[in-house]
């Protein structure tokens, strides 16, 4: 009876140490399950997942490291499943695919908050009803500026940096650039803010 008992509790905690793959997993089939939203021909079966997952189980790299091991299966099944997604979908569907992938993963794992996530899909709820004394902006990316603030404490004194003097050319420089993404954010926010 101890025996059973011992290898009972060996079991649950292997079984534990997959959780993550596990739910990298529903991730992926929650995204893919919601691609019917955008076209109705991409439906998807749950049993076509699933048949892809225990693949990837199967042929993924192994190793002898339980945390390398982890980390092999969750980037496999993950490229595995958008390679294999890819294939079906129309060009112009691919970049939304790509985004949602992405978003939900960061989500799930905590890097965009329920606030944040809510700010970019809705914008904000209550923006304050102060003047715009930007010239180089228009009244909604104002208020958008505003409705950040609310959002995170990252963004704390994002509007007072619009007006700053010493940050101003910045900020025009990022709304100018054809890639933004590479121009330096001033140096308050490149500590604070994320990728997303």
């Amino acid at each position: 009876m101890e025996e059973a008992e011992r290898i009972a509790d060996e079991i649950k905690i292997e079984r534990e140490r997959y959780r993550g793959v596990a739910v990298r997993g529903s991730v992926l089939y929650f995204v893919i399950a919601d691609l019917a939203n955008i076209n109705f021909m991409y439906q998807y079966s749950l049993s076509f997942f699933l048949t892809l997952f225990v693949l990837r189980l199967d042929k993924s790299k192994k190793a002898e490291n339980m945390d390398e091991r982890l980390k092999i299966l969750i980037d496999d099944i993950t490229l595995s499943v958008y390679n294999s997604i890819c294939r079906g979908l129309f060009e112009q569907d691919k970049l939304l695919f790509s985004f949602l992938n992405t978003s939900s993963i960061f989500r799930r794992d905590g890097f965009i908050n329920v606030d944040e996530w809510n700010f970019f899909l809705r914008g904000s709820a209550n923006p304050k009803k102060t003047t715009n004394t930007v010239d180089y902006i228009d009244d909604s990316t104002w208020y958008g500026l505003l409705g950040l603030e609310e959002v995170h404490d990252n963004f704390k004194n994002l509007t007072k940096s619009f007006t700053d003097p010493a940050e101003k050319m910045t900020w025009k420089t990022i709304m100018r650039e054809e890639n933004p993404e590479k121009v330096p954010l001033p140096v308050m926010f490149s500590e604070k803010l994320t990728a997303f």
